[in-house]
């Protein structure tokens, strides 16, 4: 009886742990996004749109084409380096069903699993580690011109003393020469080899978890920086586009300085909410804020971002999911 009481209690237990966890970051999301509405009022969101310019919008949307066409190359890029012959429209799907598990999900955990649907020649741990590596060049250059860009902020903006500043980017240039010494160097790959070849059984998920790392070389990893320094571009530009489409006044070097602060700040901060709604807007507002950009500009132009870049993708990846169980 006690038994069976402790495996009810747990079975709820964890799914209470799960769900619950899932619907505190809805409600902080919402929160936020409530908050910001009263904040800066419905009335103005909604007048800004008089005023939006259709030809930048229009150059907007066909970025945000772009974008999703980097990231399939980038994907298409390793896979193929796995399998030669994976097939075109399968790689489409799993990006776009990625888009769909990843978008409302913590960090984007679903997109690591939901990829491989598609994809039935490879091994689930090959498509995890693929999506983590394929995250990971897009994170690079956030990370890297988001800093690059905190440090000019921090002396002609902030004006935050300038030993203070060139100590904290000789810590990041240590870093960074450090990170890229490893990432390029061939007994990094040989060592990760070694591991891969002395694992035991009980670590066989690991084993194969590291596998995909041994087959990378400095040509692969050189195109797949490069591709994700063009996306977070074009991010960048589209985003600082779709502000300008609301107020064609501001200047849009700034506005490329705000777009790279808002996703750099973005990523520094732990995932609290799905999709990370909320936290973008709050961001967009204080950084295109600081260049004089109206409140209600800023909210509405990161809301569209999201529904461009994430939110249409993730409709179209269920699609392709709803299909996939038909087959």
């Amino acid at each position: 009886m006690n038994t069976g009481f402790s495996i009810i209690s747990n079975f709820l237990f964890d799914t209470a742990k799960k769900y619950g966890f899932y619907l505190l970051k809805i409600l902080v999301g919402t929160g936020l996004i409530f908050y910001l509405i009263n904040k800066i009022s419905l009335k103005e969101i909604f007048y800004s749109f008089n005023s939006i310019n259709l030809f930048y919008f229009s150059f907007a949307v066909l970025l945000s084409v772009v974008n999703i066409f980097l990231q399939y190359l980038r994907l298409k890029t390793l896979l193929r380096n796995e399998i030669k012959t994976v097939n075109r429209y399968s790689i489409i799907q799993s990006l776009f069903i990625g888009f769909s598990g990843g978008t409302f999900t913590p960090a984007r955990s679903g997109e690591y699993f939901l990829r491989k649907l598609p994809l039935k020649e490879f091994k689930l741990s090959s498509i995890v580690t693929l999506t983590f590596i394929d995250k990971m060049m897009l994170l690079i250059n956030v990370i890297f011109w988001g800093a690059m860009v905190s440090f000019g902020m921090m002396i002609f903006y902030y004006g935050v003393d300038y030993y203070v500043t060139a100590s904290l980017f000789i810590i990041f240039a240590s870093f960074f020469t450090a990170f890229f010494l490893i990432i390029y160097s061939k007994k990094f790959y040989n060592y990760l080899r070694e591991i891969k070849n002395r694992m035991n059984f009980k670590l066989q998920i690991l084993k194969k978890l590291i596998e995909p790392f041994s087959d990378l070389n400095n040509q692969l990893i050189s195109r797949l920086i490069f591709i994700g320094f063009l996306n977070f571009l074009v991010i960048v530009v589209e985003f600082s586009i779709i502000v300008i489409s609301f107020d064609s006044h501001l200047n849009f070097g700034l506005l490329l300085i705000a777009a790279i602060m808002v996703y750099f700040s973005k990523t520094l901060i732990p995932s609290i909410t799905l999709g990370e709604i909320g936290i973008r807007e709050s961001a967009a507002i204080y950084f295109f804020g600081l260049f004089g950009c109206n409140e209600s500009i800023a909210f509405s132009s990161s809301m569209i971002l999201f529904f461009l870049n994430l939110f249409l993708p993730s409709l179209v990846g269920l699609y392709f999911l709803i299909r996939l169980k038909r087959v």
